[in-house]
């Protein structure tokens, strides 16, 4: 955990840095020039902008006059109009690195506008649809990205329709485009209370993302889809083949050497110590700590300490200590070394069945209401179940319709079926009990009650 924390913050401040030297050229500046030396131009403009330059004298064409009339231009962009692509610049404290070079052919940057009003567009996900590669404008609209030589490159934000180009040999390493914004659509207000509260909790989550502002929140809003790859590698989340887009990538086989986020799960994923998953396990995930599943699980979840399905569950979940699922529509198992819980359904639809799951555990099982079996060397609690607890020490619901079995009591306010223990407890029983101490509403027997 300490490695892994150190890489973070090691990322962190390589990012912090990053934002520093991009700042320089991030400037804004107004300017007029007309028919002056080169020289005396970059002098100007390091003079409006508020930087010294460095360079050598010999890289500039003496001869050549600059004529310019910009407003509210980057350092960048004033600096490409008038030097063209044959230069290089690079911040440094307070200096600009001035050099005469070509970009290299395996980086492709540029501005991204709004074609309406101009305005440079930041948070934009800029991607090479072959590697995965991808990085997102800065405030100024700007963006650099290494990319393949014979790939297609596709721009996409929240609010604009998305763009995508080929890049060969022969593309302009320097691209400057626009996005067409188009209406992002308004909730039905005739839709269910359900919907609405489903929409209002993806809003809620879309303006957590906008004002966390991540690297990866972004690119989560600009992908209303997911992306599908076969195969993904990985040492930690967002550092292996599928990059900062790995959230938005469902695979079929995955890797990941220590943990590893993903969009899916199609065939089997395996950590060292943990994964991500934001949508559906449909296969196999095996993981040395935990599993953490914001989507449904159709598969199996196996960890040596912790499982999540935060949806629905029809499947299988093993750990070492927890399982935790929500509704299972059809039979699935839950075993843990400790505790397995069935969370409440969220749905509001009342005539849904019961869930049903066998849960086994080596201490407790829990679940709001289940059609199955619940097996633990300690306690069962249930608000109902149909069929079977079986505890150790205790069992608790609020209704049963099958058996109850503990090692010293039976409790329920309403028993249709059995109840065997050394003390059995129910407010209501149609049935039978086997103990030392049987209670039915106010009649008390030993032995038998019925």
């Amino acid at each position: 955990m300490a490695k892994a924390l150190s890489l973070f913050l090691l990322f962190s401040l390589l990012l912090s840095f990053h934002a520093a030297g991009e700042d320089l050229l991030s400037r804004r500046l107004s300017i007029s020039l007309r028919e002056i030396p080169i020289k005396q131009a970059l002098n100007e403009i390091s003079t409006l902008a508020g930087f010294e330059w460095s360079y050598n004298a010999k890289i500039l064409d003496t001869d050549r006059r600059v004529t310019l009339n910009v407003r509210d231009w980057t350092v960048r962009e004033t600096l490409r109009e008038i030097l063209g692509d044959g230069y290089t610049f690079k911040s440094s404290g307070k200096y600009l690195i001035l050099k005469k070079q070509k970009p290299p052919k395996s980086s492709l940057s540029g501005v991204i506008r709004d074609p309406n009003t101009g305005e440079r567009l930041a948070n934009v996900t800029v991607y090479d649809r072959k590697t995965l590669r991808a990085t997102k404008t800065d405030s100024s609209g700007f963006y650099s990205l290494k990319v393949k030589k014979q790939t297609e490159v596709s721009i996409v934000r929240l609010g604009y329709q998305d763009t995508t180009f080929r890049v060969s040999s022969q593309t302009a390493r320097y691209q400057t485009m626009t996005l067409t914004p188009v209406p992002i659509p308004v909730p039905d207000t005739s839709a269910s209370p359900h919907y609405l509260k489903k929409s209002f909790q993806k809003a809620a989550t879309e303006l957590d993302y906008f004002f966390a502002a991540t690297r990866d929140k972004w690119h989560d809003l600009n992908f209303p889809d997911t992306l599908h790859r076969r195969f993904q590698i990985s040492l930690l989340p967002m550092i292996g083949t599928n990059h900062v887009l790995s959230g938005k990538v469902k695979n079929d086989w995955s890797v990941n050497l220590l943990a590893g986020q993903s969009a899916g799960v199609g065939q089997v994923e395996v950590a060292g110590l943990g994964n991500f998953t934001k949508n559906q396990v449909s296969g196999f995930q095996a993981a040395g700590l935990f599993n953490l599943n914001r989507g449904n699980c159709s598969g199996v979840q196996a960890a040596g300490l912790y499982n999540q399905t935060a949806d629905t569950l029809k499947g299988i979940q093993l750990a070492g200590m927890v399982n935790v699922a929500r509704y299972s529509p059809r039979l699935s198992l839950q075993a843990s070394g400790l505790l397995n819980i069935i969370r409440k359904n969220d749905n509001s639809d009342t005539s849904a069945s019961l869930p049903q799951c066998v849960q086994l555990a080596g201490f407790a099982n829990k679940a709001n209401a289940m059609e199955g079996v619940q097996a633990a060397g300690f306690i069962n609690t249930a608000q109902g179940v149909e069929g079977v607890q079986a505890a150790g020490f205790i069992n608790v619901a609020k209704e049963v319709k099958g058996v109850q079995v503990a090692g010293f009591i039976n409790k329920a306010r309403r028993v249709r079926g059995v109840q065997i223990s050394i003390i059995n407890s129910a407010d209501d029983l149609k049935g039978f009990q086997i103990g030392l101490i049987n209670r039915s509403g106010k009649r008390w027997l030993p032995i038998f009650n019925w």
